[in-house]
């Protein structure tokens, strides 16, 4: 089955997609003509998660077939915080307003260039992360399996226009403590606040 994809990490110019392009291009050349392998080009995409590739997201795009945001490598870079030395971990905020703003900006250039766009990292597992993320206009996050039936059990209670308009309100606010308690209280109904703050798994329920 044709369904091997290539995601670029750490790309912070866009030289090294064009060389990176042009390595797979030859490879897949070897292969198909000089080996006679019958095989589809790969799709290629790229990892945004250095601020440098947030503000060239319009050209990677137009470049590769996907993007992928990484927020754990994207908070940290844009925050100047190393999240795992415990004398600056405090100053790592994946709430930051910062963040939001570079977020938006990525889905709206991806879409712009009608780009599959993903997001991976802590953020996307998070319920009130992944409700923010949807309201931004993020539809495809990736997560571990623990955190997958938490999540889409949130995701469940709200309709895209409510995770909108609550993305829209908080991304006004102007430091990350204050993003984090305006998500709580928007989410602040019956059923969700156990699934938010509870590390346990919702039951299965009956279709």
């Amino acid at each position: 089955i044709d369904n091997l994809r290539i995601l670029l990490p750490m790309i912070s110019s866009i030289q090294e997609v064009d060389s990176a392009l042009a390595l797979i291009s030859r490879v897949y050349t070897e292969l198909t003509v000089e080996e006679g392998y019958r095989i589809e080009m790969p799709k290629v995409g790229v990892m945004i998660e250095v601020p440098a590739a947030v503000y060239q997201t319009r050209e990677l795009a137009q470049r590769v077939d996907f993007l992928s945001v990484g927020t754990n490598d994207l908070t940290q870079y844009l925050l100047a915080v190393d999240r795992n030395n415990p004398r600056v971990a405090a100053l790592y905020h994946g709430y930051h307003p910062a963040l939001l703003k570079a977020l938006r900006h990525i889905v709206l250039e991806a879409n712009a260039m009608n780009r599959e766009v993903s997001v991976c990292g802590e953020l996307a597992g998070d319920p009130m992360g992944a409700v923010l993320l949807i309201g931004l206009g993020y539809r495809t996050l990736s997560m571990s399996a623990a955190n997958l039936l938490r999540v889409k059990a949130v995701l469940r209670e709200l309709t895209i226009a409510e995770m909108v308009e609550i993305a829209d309100r908080v991304s006004q606010l102007a430091d990350p403590t204050s993003v984090k308690l305006e998500l709580r209280r928007a989410l602040r109904r019956p059923g969700l606040e156990r699934l938010l703050h509870s590390h346990e798994r919702p039951r299965h329920t009956a279709a």
